[in-house]
C-alpha cells in the first residue's frame, strides 16, 4: 500500500506545475507521516505492554511481569517476598502490638519472669499471636536488654500508633497513651503503672524503686510506677507508689 501511494507520489511530483497539482501533493504526503507514525507508535507500545497487570510486586519489563526485590515496600507495612506482598511479623519489620493489662496487679508480681507470664498470659487469653513481655526494670535488667528492638511500628490493639520503631519509643515522647487493653478496653479506676523503667528503656525510675525486685507487696515498700494517659516523659516514669496497691503493667509484643 506505501509503494503504491510513493508512485503516486513521484508522478505527481513531476508534473506539479499547475496549482492544482500541488492540491493533490498534500494528502498523499500526510498519508504517508500518518502510516508511518502509527506504525512506529504501535511497535513501541506493543514493546511496552503487559497481557495482564503486574500487581505491587511486579513490573512490566519486554512484555512480562518480572517481581521487584525483596523487601520493596508495596503497601502499608508490606514488602514484596518472591513476587508477593508479605506482612512481616514484629520482630522483622512489622508492626508489634502493645497493650495496657486489664488486670491490676500489687508489686509482688514473681520478679520480672512473672510479670512477662502476665503479660503473656493476657495476650493468650484474647487471641493475640506472638510473645510477649512486660516494660518493667530491676536493679539488674531493663527493656533496653530485655526486649527485641523492633525496626517497625508499635501498635496498640486498635491500631493507633505509639511509636514507629524502638527508637522512636524510648525518645522520651510517645505518639499516643498507651491506655487501651488487650481486649480494647479502657484503664478503669487507675492509669497507675508499674514500671520502674526510665524513658530511654534503662532501669532506675524517678526513684530507682521497685518493691524488692517485684517480690513484695509490703505497705512500707515502694515502686516506681507512672501513667497510662500520659505521652510525655511520664508515660514511664511519674512517682512511687504503695507496693500493695493495685497497678497495671505495659505489655509489648516481642515476636
Amino acid at each position: 500500500m506505501e509503494m503504491d501511494r510513493f508512485d503516486r507520489l513521484a508522478k505527481t511530483v513531476s508534473t506539479a506545475g499547475t496549482r492544482r497539482g500541488l492540491l493533490q501533493l498534500l494528502p498523499l504526503t500526510a498519508g504517508l507521516g500518518t502510516l508511518s507514525f502509527t506504525g512506529a507508535a504501535a511497535k513501541k507500545g506493543k514493546r511496552r505492554k503487559c497481557k495482564k497487570p503486574c500487581g505491587l510486586c511486579a513490573t512490566c519489563k519486554k512484555g512480562k511481569c518480572k517481581p521487584k526485590a525483596d523487601g520493596t515496600i508495596c503497601g502499608p507495612d508490606q514488602v514484596c517476598a518472591g513476587g508477593s506482598c508479605v506482612l512481616p511479623p514484629c520482630g522483622a519489620g512489622g508492626p508489634c502490638r502493645v497493650f495496657l493489662s486489664s488486670t491490676r496487679y500489687e508489686g509482688n508480681l514473681g520478679g520480672l519472669s512473672g510479670a512477662d507470664a502476665k503479660c503473656q498470659g493476657l495476650a493468650a487469653a484474647a487471641g493475640l499471636p506472638g510473645t510477649y513481655k512486660a516494660w518493667l526494670s530491676d536493679p539488674t535488667s531493663s527493656p533496653i536488654s530485655r526486649f527485641v528492638p523492633s525496626s517497625g511500628p508499635y501498635r496498640l490493639v486498635n491500631g493507633t500508633t505509639i511509636a514507629t520503631n524502638f527508637t522512636d519509643l524510648t525518645d522520651g515522647i510517645l505518639l499516643a497513651p498507651i491506655s487501651v487493653t488487650e481486649t480494647g478496653g479502657g484503664f478503669g479506676n487507675t492509669d497507675r503503672v508499674w514500671t520502674q523503667t526510665k524513658i530511654d528503656g534503662t532501669g532506675g525510675g524517678l526513684f530507682n524503686l521497685h518493691c524488692s525486685n517485684w517480690s513484695t507487696s509490703a505497705d512500707d515498700a515502694l515502686g516506681d510506677c507512672a501513667k497510662a494517659t500520659r505521652t510525655d516523659s511520664t508515660w514511664t516514669h511519674y512517682g512511687g507508689c504503695i507496693c500493695s496497691s493495685l497497678l497495671h503493667l505495659y505489655c509489648f509484643q516481642q515476636s
